[in-house]
């Protein structure tokens, strides 16, 4: 069997000079035999979109570099040399394609011609026939999850404790399937309520709760979207419900050209501090990402934050929760 980018072998010595190279020698190695696979990360947190095929109707109004097409060949090539395999995220297509990027995921996962291998869709949770949609597109195993973006101007605060989301979120844990909550950081005490609501549902919480990163700079360039303390409190909160998981995604982007690890380092030790090795993943949010750096310098300035951290929780953070948390094979 050929081997996925995750376990490609490569020599003892060509290994640490990959791992020098991109920053990554603080992470975790298996083995530091030539017979062992190297370091495997999956990005849980992988956006793909094609204008061409699919209806996005935020692109429109988002930044000039967002604003093309991001295929599986230009993800390739945004992590070459590194050991990825990808779970796709939905991208917030409109209403009425979610069915066809549902198929197109399907049929990308199943090719195996690509790093996504798996896929959290679009969704309606309080729509009457969600169910049914889950149903539809359970078959293959390629479905994880489903997200319903809560941070856009026209969704309406608490939408996610209506009683029809609920009900969808529940449904979602009876068929072994997670949540990806995405929402405004002054509105984490819904994520709280929500996953109170539903005990028996896996949730994660994307981009570190939306943090503003500016928020914790002594001289931020504009307003932070909330206080560091708010932010921090709210996560806190959050964090002490034990179906709620943190991605650890989201945090360059807020920040102008020329930011450094430190940073970033207290949005990210904060929550991997309140949430604990053992619910915390790695997220890229490519092409997001590239509002604030490369992917690569995203792994790096990761690599960088964690690096004092002990290897067992390293490698946590970056596949081992993953695995287990969306049932990856």
């Amino acid at each position: 069997m050929k081997p996925t980018p995750a376990q490609s072998y490569v020599p003892a010595a060509s290994r640490r000079a990959f791992l020098q190279a991109f920053g990554l020698a603080a992470l975790p190695l298996q083995a530091v035999s030539a017979a062992e696979p190297v370091l495997e990360i999956l990005d849980t947190h992988q956006h793909l979109w094609d204008t061409r095929k699919q209806q996005l109707p935020w692109l429109a109004g988002a930044p000039e570099v967002l604003r093309r097409n991001y295929l599986s060949e230009d993800y390739a090539a945004a992590t070459e040399g590194l050991p990825v395999r990808a779970l796709y995220m939905e991208v917030d297509v409109a209403e009425a394609h979610l069915n066809e990027e549902a198929e197109a995921l399907r049929r990308l996962c199943a090719s195996k011609s690509s790093q996504t291998f798996a896929a959290i869709l679009g969704g309606r949770p309080s729509s009457a026939q969600f169910e049914d949609y889950l149903k539809k597109h359970s078959e293959g195993g390629f479905l994880k999850g489903l997200r319903r973006v809560l941070h856009t101007p026209e969704t309406p605060r608490g939408l996610c404790l209506e009683k029809d989301f609920v009900r969808g979120i529940r449904a979602l844990g009876k068929q072994g399937l997670t949540f990806d909550l995405c929402m405004r950081p002054n509105e984490l005490n819904d994520a709280a309520a929500l996953a109170a609501e539903c005990p028996d549902t896996t949730l994660v919480l994307d981009h570190c709760g939306n943090a503003d990163t500016k928020a914790f700079l002594k001289a931020p360039p504009s307003q932070p979207a909330h206080r560091a303390e708010d932010w921090q409190r709210a996560i806190d909160r959050v964090a002490l419900k034990r179906n709620v998981h943190c991605k650890i995604s989201g945090v360059i982007e807020s920040l102008p050209a020329g930011w450094t690890p430190e940073q970033l380092s207290p949005v990210v030790n904060h929550c991997l501090d309140a949430f604990g090795p053992d619910r915390v993943v790695f997220g890229s949010n490519w092409p997001v990402c590239l509002l604030g750096g490369s992917l690569r310098s995203w792994v790096k300035a990761l690599g960088e934050i964690v690096s004092a951290r002990p290897p067992a929780e390293r490698a946590k953070l970056w596949a081992d929760n993953a695995k287990r948390i969306y049932r990856l094979g």
